[in-house]
């Protein structure tokens, strides 16, 4: 961490603990949260917790998911080639389309285990709320490593509608968004928002001459909240969802020793231009999203009773160029198609007695279908061996399925003692179920035609060499690590995850919480491999096809506590957790492996605070420490060069070395102001920065995949009527221009290149609003 980082955060957690302004003290806002199922204070939750509300969402131009991580301590959310990814505390899914995220995510209480399944989560929401740290006894799924749940605006009673508009003219964005919420009956009410968002990309790509990446998003969503009696409450809400994208934001960054066959495959490659990529294939990816929701809530006397039902689909294709380059080598098609069925019941009883629970039932059912393209040219790597030249293109296809059946019972009771002290004790048991086949099988270039119905196997040989095109084609597929093969498979797990917490109230304004819980995340299938499972079949290493259960084992202590009579909260937590039998995945040059690392520790402290410094200027701090590394991994898979010494059969020791995408420090630090103009308006001023250690993107730890420390500037100035009618804002993002790396990793069998997604440089929006 730079100097001045360290001294604007100890500057920052000086003010959040000084009393020096207690002489005129504004109480700030009660924040509620649903942490625990129950509407509660957040200085009430014994959780390590942090909370985005909608409208600072919407202020800030949070678009997506990833533009969170700015925003929370401890939280990285990054996009890889397969997936959408997300750590706390730096435990996370690794990319292979095979996972589930260890961090729940929970839309309107709707799980969601892989990121394609919602396309706009962050549109017109009440809030989105960070849980860290394992979550298992009251969620139904995977909490392994902590929870997001977002929670959509709701109808209201009296009408309300919103426009907001914004435009970016650097790279030609847009974005527009409508709400309209009210009574339809006396018992009815609803709400509908739109939203659609386009952008012209930032990296401009000479080779086909486009903008990368161009995406087009749309969404809507319709809520409906029927209350026929004070004790019954039904919301039902359809999502639907669109995204389509020309091109990524990756790039080659360092070419190694092939920058004159890069520049043989296109003459004007520039490996430093930092501004443009150069792929040659016609990138593209498109998605169609549906979900719905159905959640009743009834009142029993004074327990409530909560169902909810939830379906989730989507449908997603998508064309990458695998070699990263020109070079016409490799091409990745893929499809996927998904399908998810969910039903969760449960109970809560009273608050205000000595015992208090609350205990549920959840039920999934999913299906996942996978086909995924490998089709290539070697022919274009003759600059790394003369005789690839003769090696015809050719292609192979693998069919991925998968069905899912997940059951779990959780609970939890708590016991007043008195009232300063409270015990909670929970318990989830589980029983997942899933099958799963993966074929490949060869085929022509770029086509699904099998690979004899293109060349033909009995054909006299091409040339001097005693091999026919069907053979050079079936050895060059072999040579690339990618065979043929059928495979299937099942599991069937079950798990007791039990948690502990001891809460104790020093005072009105001081809690202090110590926990320990258990966690469990089951174990699966490997969705993207080229290489089947039996030893002494295959040239390549045989690849194990499925991988075991993670289990994690946590503890924490924290406090909430409120200062200045009310004007100022500073939170705290001390964690460890010990995870055995981490899942991974790693790009290996030419295949993903999959597997479990040994043993993992994440260990940290994590504080953070609000301040009132007047009636309006607010004072938002954050800053974590996080210790996360493998306490045992003897196995792992190799770096690129290391692979260069060793070519077969090479692993690395990476026992008490530090987990990738697990930054030392994160900060953040955020102002709020607002000034009265007279004659009816108001300016409002925000100002964020934010602080990120430097930490590796590549599980292998790879020292090019080693992301610098950086700091990230976002403001946003805005002129609006007091009666809250209309605004006009100007939004900054990145600020200072940080060139930010978010996944690195080599390319498909160029040792010693590698490529990396890049996020967007600093964009300056215009927008304007008006609210009824």
């Amino acid at each position: 961490m730079t100097l001045t980082t360290r001294n604007l955060l100890a500057a920052a957690i000086a003010t959040l603990t000084s009393t020096g302004l207690q002489a005129e003290t504004f109480v700030l806002e009660e924040l509620v949260v649903t942490a625990q199922k129950r509407e509660q204070s957040l200085q009430d939750v014994p959780v390590s917790v942090n909370v985005v509300g909608g409208d600072t969402i919407k202020e800030t131009g949070l678009g997506d998911l990833e533009d969170l991580s700015a925003q929370v301590p401890n939280l990285v959310i990054n996009q890889s080639p397969q997936n959408l990814s997300i750590y706390i505390r730096g435990l996370g899914s690794r990319d292979n389309q095979g996972f589930e995220q260890s961090v729940g995510l929970f839309v309107d209480g709707v799980y969601a285990g892989r990121s394609k399944q919602f396309q706009a989560p962050l549109m017109d929401l009440a809030s989105v709320e960070v849980l860290r740290g394992p979550q298992g006894t009251l969620f139904g799924k995977n909490t392994i490593a902590g929870a997001m749940t977002v929670t959509s605006a709701q109808p209201t009673d009296e009408l309300e509608a919103s426009f907001r508009a914004g435009f970016e003219p650097r790279y030609d964005s847009y974005s527009v968004e409508g709400v309209v919420s009210g009574p339809l009956t006396e018992s009815l009410s609803g709400r509908l928002a739109v939203q659609q968002n386009e952008s012209g990309g930032y990296l401009e790509n000479p080779v086909l001459g486009t903008d990368e990446p161009d995406t087009l998003s749309t969404a809507a969503r319709a809520t409906l909240r029927w209350e026929p009696s004070a004790d019954l409450e039904v919301l039902a809400k359809y999502e639907w969802g669109r995204a389509d994208g020309a091109g990524r934001n990756y790039r080659l960054d360092k070419v190694g020793p092939w920058l004159p066959m890069y520049q043989q495959a296109f003459a004007g490659f520039d490996p430093g231009d930092d501004e443009r990529r150069y792929t040659d294939v016609a990138e593209r990816g498109n998605t169609n999203s549906d979900n719905f929701t159905l959640t009743v809530n009834y009142q029993i006397g004074e327990y409530e009773l909560t169902s909810i039902t939830g379906y989730s689909g989507y449908r997603f294709d998508e064309v990458v160029d695998g070699d990263q380059s020109p070079l016409n080598a490799l091409l990745m098609p893929q499809a996927q198609d998904f399908d998810q069925w969910s039903q969760e019941v449960r109970i809560a009883s009273p608050l205000g007695e000595s015992f208090d629970f609350i205990a549920g039932l959840y039920m999934q059912t999913s299906d996942y279908d996978l086909q995924r393209g490998l089709h290539t040219n070697l022919s274009a790597y003759q600059a790394l061996n003369p005789s690839l030249a003769v090696v015809p293109a050719s292609g192979a296809v693998s069919d991925f399925n998968q069905t899912t059946d997940s059951y779990a019972l959780f609970g939890s009771m708590s016991w007043h003692l008195n009232e300063i002290w409270h015990l909670t004790a929970g318990l989830r048991y589980t029983i997942e179920e899933k099958q799963a086949q993966r074929d490949m099988v060869y085929t022509g270039f770029n086509t699904n035609l099998p690979l004899a119905a293109v060349y033909d196997p009995m054909a006299a040989p091409a040339g001097p060499l005693p091999f026919n095109e069907f053979m050079l084609a079936v050895g060059g597929m072999q040579a690339a690590g990618i065979y043929e093969h059928e495979l299937d498979g099942d599991r069937r797990a079950e798990n007791v995850s039990p948690s502990l917490k001891l809460q104790y109230d020093v005072s009105a304004s001081v809690m202090l919480y110590a926990s320990v819980s258990q966690a469990f995340k089951s174990g699966g299938f490997n969705a993207i491999g080229n290489v089947g499972d039996d030893p002494g079949e295959y040239g390549s290493t045989p690849e194990s096809f499925d991988f075991d259960e993670e289990e994690a084992l946590a503890f924490e202590l924290g406090g909430k506590t409120t200062l200045m009579d009310g004007a100022a909260n500073v939170n705290f937590a001390i964690f460890r957790t010990n995870y055995d039998d981490l899942q991974v995945s790693s790009f290996q040059g030419d295949v993903f492996r999959v597997g479990n690392a040994a043993q993992a520790v994440s260990q940290g402290v994590e504080i953070d605070g609000t301040v009132r410094l007047s009636e309006t200027l607010f004072l938002n701090a954050s800053v974590a420490y996080l210790d996360a590394y493998y306490s045992k991994y003897e196995n792992a898979p190799c770096t690129s060069p290391q692979t260069l010494v060793m070519p077969v059969g090479c692993s690395q020791d990476l026992t008490d070395r530090e987990l990738a995408n697990a930054p030392e420090w994160t900060g953040n630090l955020s102002l709020d102001q607002e000034f009265s103009l007279g004659d009816g308006l108001l300016l409002r001023a925000h100002l964020n920065v934010a602080y990120v250690s430097e930490q590796y993107l590549a599980l292998d730890l790879d020292e090019a995949t080693l992301e610098e420390a950086h700091t990230t500037v976002n403001g946003r100035l805005a002129l609006a009527g007091s009666d809250g009618g209309w605004e006009l804002a100007l939004l900054g993002k990145n600020l200072t221009d940080e060139e930010v790396r978010s996944w690195s990793n080599d390319p498909f069998l160029v040792a010693g290149a590698y490529f990396s997604y890049y996020n967007a440089p600093r964009t300056l929006e215009l927008q304007f609003s008006l609210a009824y």
